[in-house]
């Protein structure tokens, strides 16, 4: 077996081809809209047997360890092969950080032989954990008005990116969400622009958001994901009010299922997802290895 960088977007083909041969459907998230980015590329390998794809791993802008091995060509030599590219992308990336940083990874809880793989190769379980919901479209939906002065409409696209940027950076707290990032969902071939919605304040500030879309792999599914609220705007019911007109358009459009991610530290959406009718259905456990 051999293995070379990515080369072009025949490579992302072949990568999309080997998700949708799995037997238990892909499991490397976003990989449509990371794809997209160079620093993702750039940290990218494949590994072949002759001509057929057998597996390819790359890390992400947030140091994840992300890939996907044809079951065919799984061993324990391919699995560490994949562990030391990510720790080889860690290690350049942390000679210009000015803190380095871990190779963090993550799998289904129910997913025994990647938790062996982890451990096996130096990761250590972390507590925190990602969530999923789901919730049947059959089940009413409770209303959730507007506050007086606010109003719903989608988002106009890269018009705005910097400030869809700002107001995911603002809900969570975080500086994860890039505009190369907001872009790359925006020319994803999975984004639908009729369901980026916003919630607009009294003063066209932006005060909340909500992306849906259909599920790739059940076209009868959809998601709510992410969803955030301004903490300027915290407590009006913001959150509740985008996630129900979410729901509606779901439903419209005949959908039976809709889903949604959380963290087990998102005590909020957590609270939020239950008051909407969701279950709790699988979490996913999350691992990270020290890079020298």
């Amino acid at each position: 077996m051999n293995s070379r960088l990515y080369a072009s977007s025949k490579d992302s083909d072949m990568m999309r081809q080997l998700m949708a041969a799995l037997p238990d459907g892909p499991t490397v998230l976003d990989f449509e809209e990371v794809i997209q980015l160079s620093s993702v590329r750039e940290n990218t390998r494949l590994w072949f047997d002759a001509d057929t794809l057998a597996a390819f791993a790359y890390v992400d802008d947030y140091n994840n360890l992300c890939f996907e091995i044809c079951p065919t060509y799984s061993s324990p030599e391919l699995e560490a092969q994949i562990v030391d590219w990510g720790v080889e992308c860690m290690q350049r990336r942390n000679q210009q950080a000015e803190e380095p940083a871990n190779l963090d990874a993550s799998c289904r809880a129910s997913d025994h032989a990647l938790v062996r793989m982890f451990t096996e190769n130096g990761f250590e379980l972390l507590p925190e954990r990602s969530l999923r919901y789901s919730r049947s479209l059959q089940e009413p939906i409770p209303p959730c008005p507007l506050p007086e002065g606010f109003r719903l409409r989608t988002a106009t696209g890269i018009d705005e990116v910097e400030a869809l940027v700002a107001l995911h950076r603002a809900a969570f707290d975080s500086d994860h969400m890039t505009v190369e990032y907001r872009l790359a969902m925006l020319n994803a071939p999975q984004y639908a622009p009729d369901m980026d919605w916003l919630i607009v304040a009294p003063d066209n500030s932006l005060a909340a958001f909500c992306s849906g879309g259909l599920e790739e792999d059940d076209p009868s599914e959809g998601y709510l994901d992410p969803v955030g609220v301004h903490p300027a705007y915290h407590g009006k019911g913001l959150g509740s009010a985008i996630m129900t007109a979410g729901l509606i358009e779901l439903q419209k459009r005949g959908l039976r299922q809709v889903n949604l991610g959380t963290s087990s530290q998102n005590q909020a959406m957590q609270a939020l997802a239950r008051k909407m009718g969701f279950q709790l259905v699988s979490e996913s456990l999350w691992f990270t290895k020290k890079v020298n």
